[in-house]
C-alpha cells in the first residue's frame, strides 16, 4: 500500500492576521502558565488552605467560567463584536490575577477571583472562535491546520511559563508571579485593542446561530461531551495536584515542578504541528481514542512512580494525551457548529471549565482522604471512561453536520416564533 501525502502550501493555510492571533493566543498562555502550576502552592502556603478548601476554591472558579463563558460566547454570536469580549475578558483576567496580589483571605478571594477570572476565562476561547470565523472567511484556508498551528503557540507558551514563574518565585516570591500575569493580560488588552478586527457578530448578519445546549440534544455530541469532561477532569486533577505529588510524596523541589510542565509542553508542540495532516488521513475520532489511550497509560505509570525523574519521563504519554485532546478535540466540536463558532468553542470550553470544576472537587476529596498518589488512579479511571465514550461514537460527516445545523436552526426559529406570537409582537 503506497502512502502519498497532498501538500498544500504553506501560504494558503495560514489565516489573515495570523501573525496577531499567534501573539495574542502566546501572551494568554504565558500568562495562564505562570501561575497555573503553583496555584495550589499558593493556596497551600499563603492562603493557608486545606486539600478539600483549595479544591473549592477551584471548582466555585470553574462554575464562574462556565456560566461567563456560556453567555458570552453566545453574546459573539447574536449582539456583541468578538473584539469587545476579548478587551472585557482581558482586562478582567489583569484585575483578577491583580486581586491575588492584596487578597490574602479566603473568601474575598473567593468571590473576587470567581467574578473577575469567570469574565475573563472567555479571552481563550473567543480567540480561536475569531481564528476560526477568519478562517470560514477564507475558501483557500485548512481550519483544522490553522487552528492546530495556533494551539501549537499556546503549548510554546507552557514551555515558557512554568519556567518563567518558577524564576519569579524564587526572586520576587507570588507578588513578581501575579504581577507579571496581570502585566501580560494589559499586553494582550493592547493587542485586541490596536490589531483585532472588528466585526458584525453572525446574528446581526442575519444567521441565526443555535443556543450553546440545543446541540446537546444530539447523541454523538453528547458522547463528545462526556468525553471531553472526564479527560478535563483527569487532567485538572493531575495539574492541580502534580505540584504537590512531586513536592510533598515524591520530595522533588520546586523547579522540578516546572520542568515537568515545561518538558510537557514543550512535547506538545510538534505533535500538534503534526495532528493537523493526520486527522485528514485518519480523522479526529482514532486519534482522539488514541489520546486517551496515552493519557491512560501515563495515569498509570504516574500511580506507580517512586522519584521525581520518572514523572519527567512520562511526560511523553501526557504530551500526546494533552496535544490531541486540546487541538483535534476543539475542532472537532467546531465542526458540530461552523457558523457559530462563538457558541461551539464556548461548549467545547465549558467541557473544560466542568471537568476542572469536577476535578477541583473529586482531586481534593482524594487528596484530603486517601493521599496524593490516589489521585493518580482516578485519573487513569477517567481516561478509561473518557476512551469508552469516544468508542461508542462515530464519524460526524460533513452531512450529519448540515443536517443538524437546519434542525436546530429551525428550531430556534419556530421557538422565537411562539415567543413573539405569545407577546403579541
Amino acid at each position: 500500500m503506497r502512502f502519498r501525502m497532498r501538500f498544500v502550501p504553506l501560504s494558503s493555510r495560514l489565516l489573515p492576521g495570523y501573525g496577531t492571533l499567534v501573539l495574542a493566543i502566546t501572551l494568554v498562555g504565558i500568562g495562564v502558565s505562570i501561575t497555573r502550576p503553583y496555584l495550589s502552592l499558593f493556596g497551600t502556603d499563603v492562603v493557608h488552605m486545606s486539600a478539600a478548601e483549595l479544591g473549592l476554591f477551584m471548582c466555585v472558579n470553574g462554575i464562574g467560567g462556565i456560566l461567563a463563558s456560556t453567555w458570552l460566547g453566545r453574546l459573539s454570536d447574536l449582539r456583541v463584536a468578538k473584539k469587545y469580549i476579548m478587551l472585557v475578558a482581558a482586562a478582567c483576567s489583569a484585575l483578577g490575577y491583580g486581586s491575588f496580589l492584596v487578597i490574602h483571605s479566603y473568601l474575598p478571594l473567593l468571590i473576587v477571583s470567581t467574578v473577575l477570572l469567570g469574565l475573563g476565562a472567555s479571552a481563550f476561547p473567543q480567540l480561536f472562535a475569531y481564528a476560526r470565523e477568519t478562517a470560514s472567511r477564507v475558501p483557500d484556508v485548512d481550519a483544522t491546520f490553522a487552528t492546530s498551528s495556533l494551539r501549537s503557540f499556546f503549548s510554546l507558551a507552557w514551555v515558557i511559563g512554568p519556567l518563567l514563574g518558577s524564576y519569579l518565585l524564587q526572586a520576587y516570591h507570588f507578588s513578581g508571579l501575579f504581577a507579571a500575569t496581570a502585566f501580560l493580560f494589559v499586553a494582550v488588552l493592547a493587542i485586541v485593542f490596536w490589531r483585532i478586527e472588528r466585526r458584525p457578530p453572525a446574528g446581526i448578519l442575519g444567521s441565526q446561530p443555535v443556543k450553546s445546549f440545543a446541540v446537546l440534544q444530539n447523541r454523538h455530541v453528547v458522547t463528545a461531551c462526556v468525553s471531553y469532561v472526564a479527560v478535563y477532569t483527569a487532567s485538572s486533577m493531575n495539574g492541580l495536584y502534580m505540584p504537590l505529588f512531586v513536592t510533598k510524596a515524591l520530595h522533588g523541589s520546586d523547579r522540578m515542578v516546572g520542568s515537568v510542565v515545561a518538558l510537557s509542553a514543550g512535547l506538545e508542540i510538534p505533535i500538534i504541528l503534526g495532528l493537523g495532516a493526520l486527522s485528514a488521513r485518519l480523522g479526529k475520532r482514532p486519534l482522539l481514542l488514541f489520546g486517551s489511550l496515552c493519557g491512560a497509560l501515563y495515569y498509570v505509570g504516574a500511580w506507580f512512580a517512586q522519584r521525581p525523574w520518572e514523572m519527567l519521563a512520562l511526560q511523553l504519554f501526557c504530551a500526546t494525551f494533552i496535544a490531541i485532546s486540546v487541538s483535534i478535540g476543539m475542532s472537532y466540536m467546531q465542526d458540530f457548529l461552523p457558523d457559530a463558532p462563538g457558541s461551539a468553542t464556548a461548549l467545547y470550553s465549558n467541557t473544560n471549565n466542568l471537568g476542572q470544576m469536577l476535578g477541583s472537587l473529586l482531586g481534593g476529596a482524594i487528596a484530603q482522604w486517601a493521599g496524593y498518589r490516589e489521585v493518580y488512579l482516578v485519573c487513569a479511571v477517567l481516561a478509561a471512561t473518557s476512551w469508552l465514550f469516544l468508542l461508542r461514537g462515530k464519524r460526524f460527516k460533513a452531512q450529519e453536520q448540515k443536517a443538524l445545523r437546519a434542525a436546530l436552526t429551525s428550531q430556534d426559529i419556530e421557538t422565537t416564533q411562539t415567543r413573539r406570537a405569545a407577546n403579541g409582537d
